[in-house]
Order: C-alpha cells, then sequence, then structure tokens
C-alpha cells in the first residue's frame, strides 16, 4: 500500500476516494448482467460506431446494418462503451446495478485497520445517465485504489469479498498480544458461478483485450507457466481535462492455486504521460512470480 505524490501532501492516496472509477466499473455491471439479467461470457451483443465512445444514437436497443456483433467477453476485454451503455438502459435499469454496486461495498464503509473513504456511485436522472453509470463513462462514480484491488478479489475469491488488513498483531512489553488480525468475510459480492463467469472476462481482457499488449511478451516468461492472470483497465480524464486517471485491477493464481495476490494500480498523468498502470502492474507481478 505505497503511494507518491509529486505535491508531497503527506496524504494517503490509497485510502481516497476522490477518483473516478472509470472503467473498473464495468465489472459492477458485468457482475449484475450475468447475475440478475440472463447474460453468459458468449452471448451475442451488438455496437454501433467506435468502441470507447458513447453517444445517444449508440444507445438504440435495434440493430441495424451498421451494427457490429461480438460476445459479451469481448465487449468486456476491449471495454466496448456502447455494448455497456446498452445494457445499463435496457437490461439493467438503476437499481439492478446500485444493487450490484452495494454488494461490491460501494456506498459502504469498509473496515479496515486505517479510515477508508465510502466509494460512490452516481445517481442518473436520464437513460443516458443509466449508460454513462453502466459503461463507467462518468467523473461522478468515485473508488479508492484499495477498493479498486478488493473488486478483483472478490471475483477471484469465489464472490466472496475479504476485509483487507495490514496489522499482524500488537503486543506489549511485557509480549502479551493485545490485538491480533485475522482473516474474515466483509460480504458476498456475487455467486460462485458469476464469479467464475467474471474470471472468464477478466482473463480474456489480458489475452485479447485492453491489456493484451503490457502483457504479450510477458505471459511468455517461465514464470507465467500455468498462472492464471485477470484484469480491468480503466481511463478518464478529470472534469477540467486537465488530468488523465490511469488503472489496473488485477488478480494473479500460481499454478498451486495458493498465494495468489491482486493488487490496483492508478497513475495520475499531466500533459506527458508517466509510466503507464498497466505497465507499472507488469512489473509488480513479474516480481511477485520471479521471487
Amino acid at each position: 500500500m505505497v503511494n507518491y505524490d509529486s505535491e508531497e501532501k503527506g496524504e494517503s492516496l490509497c485510502l481516497k476516494a476522490d477518483y473516478p472509477a472509470a472503467s473498473l466499473f464495468k465489472i459492477i455491471s458485468a457482475a449484475a448482467a450475468l447475475e440478475s439479467a440472463g447474460f453468459s461470457p458468449e452471448k451475442s451483443v451488438t455496437f454501433v460506431g467506435r468502441k470507447h465512445t458513447l453517444y445517444k444514437n449508440q444507445l438504440k436497443e435495434k440493430k441495424s446494418r451498421y451494427s457490429a456483433t461480438i460476445s459479451f467477453k469481448k465487449a468486456f476485454a476491449s471495454s466496448i462503451n456502447p455494448v455497456f451503455g446498452k445494457m445499463g438502459i435496457h437490461d439493467l435499469g438503476y437499481e439492478m446495478m446500485a444493487k450490484s454496486a452495494e454488494k461490491f461495498f460501494f456506498e459502504r464503509s469498509i473496515p479496515f485497520d486505517f479510515p477508508v473513504d465510502k466509494s460512490e456511485i452516481f445517481v442518473p436522472k436520464d437513460d443516458f445517465g443509466l449508460a454513462e453509470l453502466a459503461s463507467g463513462f462518468n467523473k461522478g462514480t468515485t473508488i479508492s485504489p484499495l477498493h479498486a484491488a478488493l473488486l478483483a478479489s472478490a471475483v477471484v475469491n469465489n464472490g466472496v469479498m475479504m476485509k483487507p488488513w495490514v496489522v499482524k498483531r500488537v503486543v506489549n512489553e511485557a509480549g502479551e498480544v493485545l490485538y491480533e488480525g485475522r482473516e474474515s468475510r466483509m460480504g458476498v459480492s456475487v455467486s460462485p458461478e458469476t464469479a467464475k463467469a467474471l474470471r472468464v472476462l477478466m482473463k480474456d481482457t489480458v489475452i485479447h483485450g485492453t491489456c493484451r499488449k503490457a502483457f504479450y511478451r510477458e505471459r511468455r516468461r517461465k514464470v507465467y507457466k500455468n498462472v492464471e492472470l485477470g484484469a480491468k483497465t480503466g481511463t478518464i480524464n478529470d472534469r477540467e481535462d486537465r488530468f488523465k486517471y490511469d488503472w489496473l485491477t488485477a488478480y494473479v493464481v500460481p499454478p498451486n492455486g495458493k498465494k495468489g495476490i491482486c493488487i490496483a494500480v492508478l497513475g495520475i498523468h499531466g500533459k506527458i504521460l508517466g509510466v503507464r498502470a498497466n505497465r507499472l502492474g507488469r512489473s509488480i507481478i513479474r516480481y511477485y512470480l520471479s521471487s
């Protein structure tokens, strides 16, 4: 749980929830679609126009001769906004998305050894607002880096979100244990079946989607043999277009299924892009597997 702030304000940025969740929210929308709207990774979905835009003319339910048809798995992996925007309006609705977000601990306190800001969802007032919420194409839905790591952890942990902790134990001068941290559940975000399907989506993001370039050569390394790797990325500018928020949340499961890790990386870039989140995440994962 580390951070670097060029302005050196001394805050723990990992615990602040001031950052737009961007396409990380597609995990929440996909969970709702898989759990409650009859979607599957192979379900066919359609869209018109460019993949990463979101215009009202892209949100019509009816197909046209310009519609492209792909699998839901590919729509998630490539982070295709119109697919998720249409899904938010025509398949999910606000209540279903809000319920899914609550299960993933949006608008709720996360118990931790230090105070963590609440992650918030932007409440839409119209259909286009629903589309923005479902696709993560808004700047009012915010999340903390700690919470972003928990999204991946719930997916890979059969739908159960565990309580984060860093303090192992506290002892006094006499050696008596005053406090001891223990693993405990926060809640169930999705069913094991939905979690399994979400893993399919997140693995496809690494193999064919927005993380493909960052991990294509990396996955050929010997340390990646039989390793399961899943991820979701997200990028969005701030309200004044001064900064670019650049996200990665990912999980890694070694071949023996033990000692897996989940990470979240957030880069906030100015006019000049620094090291991208997926590349920094790649370095962290490589170090973990190599050591």
